[in-house]
């Protein structure tokens, strides 16, 4: 493919992303409307999409993709897990902290801008695979360690004459995100009891509440009929392909939303490090170690899932867990790792070929 071919796929999703950025400047969304277009792109049409599409793929080729689930585990989980050691004990990061500045490294907006892109590459059908199985793994195991960590207790609460005051509540500050309270029930399953710190989040919970998400279960169900051999109706078909339609259109605009909801980025250290980390570090990371333990198809593929830009989720996570400096940074990275894409992901497409 040729750098040209590759602008007539990158250019069109970044001129989509624009437009969304102009409604939000323009305030034709506001934080209601930008949770109803990700609650329809993440409730709705990308579950969609994935289910119809790995419903459709041969069980012969899924069987096939074990590879790319050990590589994107390793993307994912691994590098997740070195970043926050690095955080924790070499720069004396806070235990929240670290936790969600590795997160804001390691988690890309593949699903919001994975479809367009990689559908434009490899064809909608082969690009719902690696999409679900990274869906898969953060919804059901990175997310959720990352509540439970933001969860514990930094070192020993300083005693207070109050006993049972703690540091307020901080979620009216995901209005940030353009996700308002809703969102926040979306980003984090939150035990009733607003007002105090409430127990900590079990895993069992936090993973139950991730596998209630359409767009966690939707690719689990394609997989189950795939491999059991169920073929596609043609009434689901038809159903499933007109909201699937709206899965790439909506997500773009979505993220150019949310983009301009967070406003100017600020060009800290911190910020350049989360970004370079996340769209030029990390992809070419996995696709060195992909060329070396498995085969170059599949290490372009888990390459190009993780050469997104920095999801808004650790922004979520950080209004609700964070300091008023940590939602600062990563939603900085959010915006700068989207501008920078801009040019590192074709680069990255035209290396991995």
């Amino acid at each position: 493919m040729s750098f040209a071919e590759i602008f007539t796929v990158v250019v069109p999703v970044f001129l989509l992303i624009a437009v969304g950025y102009g409604t939000g400047r323009r305030a034709l969304f506001d934080a209601g409307g930008a949770q109803a277009l990700r609650e329809l792109t993440m409730q709705l049409a990308l579950p969609a999409a994935l289910l119809l599409s790995i419903w459709r793929t041969p069980r012969h080729v899924l069987v096939e993709q074990l590879p790319l689930v050990g590589l994107l585990a390793f993307g994912f989980l691994a590098v997740y897990a070195v970043l926050l050691g690095v955080l924790r004990l070499a720069a004396r990061r806070s235990l929240r902290r670290a936790a969600l500045f590795a997160l804001a490294c390691v988690q890309p907006q593949y699903a919001f801008m994975g479809t367009s892109v990689l559908g434009g590459l490899f064809g909608t059908a082969q690009a719902a695979v690696p999409i679900a199985v990274a869906g898969i793994i953060v919804n059901v195991v990175l997310d959720p360690v990352v509540l439970i960590l933001l969860g514990m207790p930094e070192h020993p609460t300083p005693r207070t004459a109050t006993g049972g005051a703690a540091a307020p509540a901080r979620q009216p500050a995901l209005a940030t995100v353009g996700g308002g309270a809703p969102e926040a029930s979306a980003a984090e399953p939150a035990p009733a009891g607003a007002g105090a710190p409430g127990p900590r989040p079990s895993v069992l919970r936090t993973v139950g509440h991730a596998l209630r998400e359409p767009f966690c279960w939707g690719p689990v169900l394609g997989l189950v009929l795939s491999v059991a051999g169920v073929g596609v109706p043609e009434i689901a078909d038809s159903a499933l392909s007109l909201l699937a339609g709206a899965a790439s259109a909506t997500a773009l605009v979505y993220v150019g939303v949310s983009v301009a909801r967070i406003g100017r980025p600020a060009l800290s250290p911190a910020v350049w490090a989360v970004s370079l980390t996340s769209v030029v570090v990390l992809p070419l990371l996995v696709y060195g170690t992909g060329l070396v333990l498995t085969s170059e198809a599949v290490a372009a593929q888990a390459a190009l899932i993780l050469a997104f830009p920095v999801s808004p989720v650790p922004l979520m996570f950080a209004a609700r867990h964070g300091s008023a400096e940590d939602v600062r940074t990563i939603g900085s990275a959010v915006v700068l790792s989207l501008l920078l894409s801009f040019v590192t992901l074709p680069l990255i497409i035209e290396l991995v070929g």
